[in-house]
């Protein structure tokens, strides 16, 4: 199959490698931000082509193939009008992505599904949150009611005074708005938690929705800036009360705007057993997806094909699967020059690629052991802050945190960054979850 891979978020290389391994013929996009270097990810990588414009290689990969994009905030618009003349677009509609990108739109489609939201009041200004939170006796989450540009705004109070010196803080250092903010009453959370399901033409998936925990801080125990994520627990499972709840009652929505691939709801369950939606996500989630495909069995891509087409053919283990992402300094503020990220050697990770997701990475020509020796050859190195995925499955969530960190032991790069607490606090949050009954099918 033809397969060309339109990469916004740069972390195609994996996929494009496995497809690649699969016979598939791959074309791979790699979207640069304007006035930054060129990638270098997948350089000296056999098995696929690097292409400069995916729109050049429309009519190669035809209505016979599969375009898959990595994102949901670039090309959707012209994406858009070749899934209306028959190409096979494996991706968010333009439509279905605002849910995800803009706040009050997905707020809006919860509240018209049947959803409850927590409670949340809107401002249009910093100003006037910060005048509210003042006056307020409550704990509050302050989040933009904007695109996706604005959501370095959100953050979580301890209490009020802890949001109006925030708040503050963000007016002097001139933040605006580029258009409302809510403050969203605290949870008293006992967890949080989320849920995906894949979604064709004729809804999601049967069978196969994909309970979530996500690690999101830099340090041990949830501590240091928030990174995106360090780390993910998952699980496929059959039923989940989650997805009876926040995804099911979407669909009705979802076919009318002709959504496809993954999505997803983030929640907190209360101390109470009540589960309150936070956001969507209408993409393929990072690094969920490396777990998701380690989890899959069979070819890494024709699944996606045979959805578009309305044909279930995805297989999949019903084992917990762990990911754990590796980086170097400064991650995970991605502003490194290309002189402190690109070119160091990375160890150990030949023998263990299947359990190794490459995201920044290429083979270059550098120093490496043999017989015993140094000898300059092909090795694999780094091209930016956040270097790979390492991922593992097993019964119960010990025995996958014990599978993936003996895989993170053989892998050597200087000033490697990684949290070895991932999944340390599923295990603690489990006894509970299961008592009201979530992700009752992943065992401790």
């Amino acid at each position: 199959m033809k397969l060309l891979l339109v990469d916004a978020e740069a972390m195609g290389l994996d996929f494009a490698m496995r497809c690649a391994a699969a016979d598939h013929e791959v074309r791979w996009f790699r979207y640069s931000p304007p006035g930054k270097p060129p990638l270098r990810d997948g350089e000296g990588i056999k098995g696929f082509t690097i292409v400069d414009d995916w729109r050049e290689h429309m009519g190669w990969v035809g209505r016979d193939g599969l375009i898959v994009t990595t994102g949901n905030w670039r090309f959707l618009h012209e994406l858009d009008r070749y899934r209306d003349m028959g190409f096979k677009v494996f991706s968010p509609t333009v439509a279905s992505a605002r849910l995800e990108i803009n706040r009050a739109a997905g707020m809006d489609a919860m509240q018209s599904a049947g959803i409850d939201v927590p409670p949340y009041q809107v401002f249009g200004s910093l100003e006037d949150a910060e005048r509210f939170a003042r006056k307020s006796d409550r704990a509050w989450v302050h989040k933009p009611m904007g695109d996706e540009a604005d959501k370095a705004l959100t953050y979580v109070a301890s209490d009020p005074a802890d949001m109006c010196g925030w708040l503050r803080r963000q007016i002097a250092s001139g933040k605006t708005l580029k258009g409302q903010c809510m403050l969203q009453e605290k949870i008293d959370m006992l967890a949080e938690v989320g849920v995906s399901g894949w979604f064709g033409p004729d809804g999601f998936l049967p069978d196969r929705w994909q309970v979530c925990f996500e690690h999101k801080n830099l340090m041990e125990g949830e501590r240091g800036p928030a990174t995106g994520e360090m780390g993910t627990i998952c699980q496929y499972v059959e039923d989940d009360k989650l997805a009876e709840q926040m995804l099911k009652p979407m669909e009705p929505i979802l076919r009318a705007l002709g959504h496809r691939g993954d999505f997803a709801v983030g929640a907190g369950i209360d101390t109470q057993g009540r589960a309150w939606p936070f956001e969507f996500t209408c993409r393929l989630g990072w690094p969920a997806f490396f777990l998701q495909v380690a989890s899959h069995r069979g070819d890494p891509a024709k699944w996606m094909r045979d959805l578009l087409d309305g044909r279930d053919s995805l297989k999949v283990s019903y084992d917990v699967a762990i990911g754990v992402v590796m980086a170097q300094p400064r991650f995970p503020y991605a502003n490194s020059p290309p002189e402190m990220v690109e070119g160091v050697p990375i160890a150990g990770v030949e023998d263990v690629l299947d359990d190794v997701h490459l995201v920044s990475a290429m083979i270059g020509k550098g120093p490496r052991m043999e017989g015993g020796k140094a000898v300059e050859g092909p090795t694999h190195q780094t091209t930016g802050e956040m270097v790979l995925v390492a991922t593992a499955l097993g019964k119960t969530v010990d025995r996958a945190r014990a599978k993936v960190y003996r895989t993170i032991d053989g892998i050597r790069f200087p000033n490697a960054i990684y949290r070895s607490d991932i999944g340390c606090k599923v295990i603690e949050a489990m006894p509970a979850l299961h008592r009201f009954g979530y992700a009752m099918e992943m065992e401790p």
